[in-house]
């Protein structure tokens, strides 16, 4: 009989050194904003020096530009995966919009703290811009899907307000509960509750089926960190 071999697991590789700093300033910027938190505090929380952190980033804008190139990444992979989706299934919407509203809450500081992020990073204007106006063409695109396969109904000029205040809501719910509501400790109840409000919007054009299927999603809790 011969002995059976037996692989030793191999240890996890530790993320480079760029990537933990993105991931630190990602976390840092959500929790305190990209105008208060510092370089050595960005250095500790990764474990390096301050002159290790210039080696890969030599200004603060350098990261936040690094930081959007990630964030817009993830956009475009959610439009692609959007485009390729069933439009015949309702969860194919209520999925695009539980993934929005994971990514904008992942990057959440880009809409709470927007001109602080500007004042940082200029050149961040124009990419952002840029960004909101092809979320918008996507979103106009899943519109159309929608009410191609009889699961939605928008009259012409209703369009584009309700288009406007759906960005408008996905986007900005977080600075409402922090400047209106007091709310300071964000959370997955407050993401799931900024989801409810755009669900308010879209609820008296859907079909009895959409609707059904966007209440079972707003059932579903958000069950990520960060």
């Amino acid at each position: 009989m011969t002995k059976a071999k037996t692989s030793e697991a191999k240890p996890l590789k530790r993320p480079k050194t760029r990537e933990r700093i993105l991931s630190a300033s990602l976390a840092l910027f959500n929790e305190i904003g990209p105008e208060r938190a510092t370089t050595a505090e960005i250095a500790k929380a990764v474990g390096i020096n301050e002159g290790n952190l210039y080696y890969h980033f030599r200004t603060k804008e350098s990261l936040l530009l690094a930081l959007f190139e990630r964030f817009e990444d993830e956009a475009l992979a959610l439009a692609h995966m959007a485009s390729k989706a069933p439009s015949q299934t309702p969860a194919t919407y209520s999925g695009f919009l539980r993934h929005w509203f994971s990514l904008v809450w992942a990057h959440r500081f880009f809409f709470r703290d927007l001109p602080g992020v500007i004042a940082t990073a200029p050149t961040l204007d124009k990419p952002i811009l840029a960004m909101s106006a092809g979320m918008h063409l996507v979103g106009d695109d899943m519109f159309r899907k929608a009410q191609d396969a009889g699961l939605m109904a928008v009259p012409d000029t209703e369009r584009e307000p309700l288009l406007a205040n759906i960005w408008i809501v996905s986007t900005y719910w977080a600075v409402y509960l922090s400047l209106q509501q007091g709310v300071r400790d964000l959370g997955p109840a407050h993401l799931s509750w900024g989801f409810n409000q755009v669900a308010s919007l879209l609820r008296p054009y859907l079909s009895q089926q959409a609707r059904e299927d966007l209440d079972a999603a707003l059932k579903v809790a958000f069950d990520f960190g960060g």
